[in-house]
């Protein structure tokens, strides 16, 4: 922003000056600053002109704590404090400070030299101070602590080397002023920029500050224990020093950037280590015909294209309604260890539910009277008791399990709940009557909604068709898939009209007190239990369009700012079991201060840290996580929308790119202190992370889903992406990502979290092909994508230095640990195949749907033939 604000001025007074400054002109002299366009005779003055757009400081006083661009300056200064003598008296400015602390610095606000400062009391922040980098010692050349750096102003320099990321700590758009630089050096006389391979469509994320933002060294995603959130110097592309905030007040400004011309800016510039490493050739890896044309067969047989026929109809599974129990296995023992029986007693149903659900598939037009054979009012209950005990262990739980009464129930509600139900058994016939099942739900919900339309407002019949989406959505059976994307839309529309989505009034009503009677107590836990599941359902509603918007490539229908109810109650209060344990629990929990907003959770998020024990904390995280999707989709359509030619627009989402990175760092980095179990949201973490850098449609385009001249073009723009720090930045999340799929819970890799390996698995194998279009140095170490963070794995991210791949452990004992390449093209789809199939352990059952179709649809687009996912057939509707 100061380049910006240095070349507003100097536009400025060249306007209202009426004689020049200097008679030499920009065209006269050979070395022109592309920022202020001063002009000088010599390569070194200009060299060392750059430093004072860039502002670095990185010259540090030891005496004081004032630090300069140029070792002259620093050198003067201090000449200054030896003529003075050790009992001069220091005179400290009082317009800026020493160092701004972390909110400061974010907030880009001005900030004071107490602790703590006035913003952060009056905003009740933690006031801390970011750690600066080590200064330089005299004995070591700048360049070694600055990527930036052109000289210490010695005169007579002849080359000059832009570079890679190694610290970010002095200027918010440091890779906008690389690529001026690089633009202004490549004109001025003996002055060399090094070069890599130039695209026709320069990515402006290709710049280095916008992908250099790691997580914190050391950070171990899948540990409980607290880290440390403030970014260092090596991982921040907005500054950690007093520069940033101390000299400018943004309110002050109101800068028209169409007035500056930024036809100057020429391409980034990398290394010469990462040229030794990773070079381009000119040509692209070349794909035969056949290769685009078999991968579009593959994906013609895929859940993502689906070409209805007219046997394609409603109900045509009905006879998977009859169901013989005698050729099944127990589906839930009353001794297992997860729950007992006894705990969802008031979830069973009795004969009436059951005769209500017969009378509901009679109703509708294909009725399956052959289902003679309709499941026993034990096998149902047993059905229910699986629904009820996954539900209890997801962070966005729907029905509230203590106030649920079979008997007063909508007999569509136990529908869906069978439905999902048997979606989590691994018995082929009962997922096949749950895919029925889900049919049913959502013709007789549509019924019951054009029978009386104020029924849309029903909290059961609108939880059952949440429930019908979700078992739809991610079912693996196409026809099914397509329905429940296209009847997410009436379901949003119909709760955001019902004032769903808006802040609702005080619950000091149902507040209870010990003075209570049983039955006045039992009426404000159901009325609250009803008023917080409708805030629970908005919120599981948005986590599904989230997931259906990143999944299936399609614009979110719901607004994170939409979300303006307060946060959900503390997660002990909800799952209390009686209205006793809840008023114990409630009052326990409440404080003065109302609980803040999902809007102020995100601009603040160390607030959960002190909200642990009055909210769900374990939701909030899952919905602050899920709301940056919104920003990652604008971004990303405005990538599209806007031209490379559009300087002004391609600095903005530069910008934005980066801050949307290490905002997203900075909340990930409390997650393990937040949630216990954590590994499925830093799955979904690692993907947006690795969508901010690879689109999931350009994925799909060059796997060929949409034909083979899009393939051949994606081909293209995926050879000049690999040589990129974009694409490693990619694939590190894309290693995280299977990282964690790896260590969740058996049978819980189904659903969004397979369709995220599945992606990340594309990310992997699209890069390994394009390796054979550079020319890579011999002997190059192993970088593990999928472990830890390490020096290395940082190493390759910044400077393309390492064979990237990543480690198995085989089941063989001799053969330990095996590490394979991303070159290993079919051995990186089939990593992610076996994480599939690992994850599920019934060796003889089949895999779900959803995961055994993309499964084979990685095995098809690799170039070997190779078995089957699963390990049983999995027979079922298309």
């Amino acid at each position: 922003m100061d380049a910006l604000l240095h070349a507003v001025e100097s536009s400025q007074s060249s306007q209202t000056s009426s004689q020049p400054t200097s008679t030499r002109t920009a065209t006269s002299s050979p070395h022109v600053c592309r920022i202020c366009r001063r002009t000088y005779d010599r390569a070194d003055h200009l060299n060392r002109h750059l430093k004072s757009h860039q502002n670095a400081r990185m010259h540090k006083c030891t005496r004081c704590p004032k630090s300069f661009n140029r070792a002259d300056l620093l050198n003067r200064h201090q000449a200054g404090h030896d003529r003075r003598g050790p009992d001069w008296p220091m005179i400290e400015r009082t317009d800026r400070v020493a160092a701004a602390c972390s909110g400061c610095v974010l907030a880009k606000a001005k900030c004071q030299d107490q602790r703590p400062c006035t913003r952060c009391q009056k905003k009740g922040l933690a006031c801390e101070i970011p750690s600066s980098a080590p200064a330089p010692t005299s004995d070591q050349p700048l360049a070694d602590n600055n990527p930036f750096d052109f000289g210490d102003s010695q005169p007579n320099q002849d080359s000059i080397t832009v570079g890679t990321q190694q610290n970010y700590h002095s200027y918010s758009i440091e890779s906008g002023i690389s690529e001026i630089v690089s633009a202004g050096l490549s004109t001025g006389g003996s002055a060399a920029v090094h070069q890599t391979h130039e695209s026709p469509r320069r990515s402006y994320f290709e710049g280095d500050s916008a992908i250099g933002l790691t997580p914190g060294i050391g950070y171990n995603p899948f540990s409980t224990t607290m880290i440390d959130a403030t970014f260092n110097q090596n991982m921040g592309f907005i500054p950690q020093d007093a520069f940033f905030s101390q000299d400018i007040d943004f309110g002050m400004w109101d800068i028209d950037l169409d007035n500056i011309d930024f036809s100057m800016f020429g391409p980034v510039s990398t290394t010469d280590t990462e040229q030794n490493s990773m070079q381009v050739n000119s040509n692209p890896p070349r794909q035969r015909p056949s290769d685009a044309s078999k991968r579009y067969a593959a994906f013609e047989r895929s859940p993502w294209v689906w070409k209805p026929t007219h046997k394609d109809q409603g109900m045509n599974d009905h006879h998977n309604l009859n169901l013989n129990e005698d050729a099944i296995p127990s589906v839930l023992s009353p001794n297992s260890g997860a729950c007992s029986s006894d705990d969802f007693s008031n979830c069973n149903i009795g004969q009436k539910q059951r005769d209500q659900i017969l009378a509901l598939l009679f109703s509708l037009r294909h009725s399956p009277i052959q289902a003679l054979q309709f499941p026993s009012l034990s096998l149902l209950n047993s059905i229910i008791q699986v629904y009820f005990v996954q539900e209890n262990f997801k962070l966005d739980n729907l029905v509230h399990t203590a106030t649920f009464e079979a008997s007063k129930s909508l007999p569509q509600l136990i529908i869906a709940i069978l439905s999902a139900g048997c979606s989590s058994i691994s018995v082929d016939s009962i997922w096949k009557m749950g895919i029925a099942l889900q049919e049913v739900t959502r013709l007789t919900v549509a019924n019951y909604w054009e029978e009386n339309n104020s029924n849309t407002r029903n909290l059961q019949a609108l939880q059952a068709f949440m429930i019908c989406l979700d078992v739809g959505l991610w079912s693996g059976i196409r026809r099914n898939m397509e329905i429940a994307e296209s009847f997410g839309q009436p379901l949003i529309i119909m709760m955001r009209r019902a004032g769903a989505f808006a802040a609702r009034d005080s619950l000091s009503t149902f507040i209870p007190t010990y003075e209570d009677s049983k039955t006045v107590l039992e009426a404000k836990w159901t009325k609250w239990a009803e008023i917080e599941s409708f805030k629970r359902l908005v919120l599981h509603l948005f986590i599904h369009d989230t997931h259906a918007s990143a999944g299936l490539q399609k614009p979110p229908l719901i607004v994170f700012s939409e979300l303006k109810f307060p946060l959900p109650a503390a997660r002990n209060v909800w799952l209390a079991k009686s209205a006793i344990q809840w008023r114990t629990l409630f009052l326990s929990s409440q404080s003065e201060n109302p609980l803040p907003t999902f809007l102020e959770a995100m601009q603040s998020p160390n607030l959960l840290l002190e909200l642990s024990p009055k909210a769900d904390i374990g939701l909030t995280t899952t919905v602050l996580i899920h709301g940056y999707w919104g920003q990652i989709w604008s971004l990303i359509e405005a990538r599209k929308f806007f031209p490379d030619s559009k300087r002004t627009h391609q600095l903005w989402l530069h910008t934005s790119h980066a801050e949307i990175y290490q905002d997203m760092s900075s909340l990930r980095s409390l997650v393990p202190s937040l949630i216990p179990d954590c590994t499925e949201v830093v799955l979904i973490f690692e993907l947006f992370q690795m969508i901010l850098h690879v689109t999931l449609e350009d994925l799909q385009r060059f796997a060929g889903k949409f034909g083979e001249e899009e393939a051949r073009k994606a081909n293209e723009s995926f050879a000049i992406w690999a040589s990129t720090q974009e694409a490693r930045m990619a694939i590190w999340h894309a290693g995280q990502v299977l990282r964690a799929a790896r260590q969740l819970s058996p049978a819980k890799l189904r659903g969004f979290t397979a369709i995220a390996v599945y992606f990340a698995a594309l990310a992997l194998w699209i890069y390994g092909i394009m390796l054979g279009s550079m020319t890579l140095s011999p002997n190059r170490s192993p970088v593990l994508l999928n472990n830890e963070e390490t020096m290395a794995s940082r190493h390759f991210r910044s400077s393309g230095q390492g064979a990237p791949g990543l480690e198995l452990t085989n089941d063989d004992a001799d053969r330990g640990r095996e590490f394979v390449e991303l070159s290993d093209t079919d051995k990186i789809l089939n990593v992610a195949r076996d994480i599939y199939r690992n994850n599920f352990p019934d060796l003889d059952g089949p895999l779900p749907p959803l995961v055994e179709n993309l499964g084979s649809l990685l095995r098809d687009l690799g170039d070997s033939p190779g078995s089957r996912v699963s390990r049983a057939p999995s027979k079922g509707p298309a």
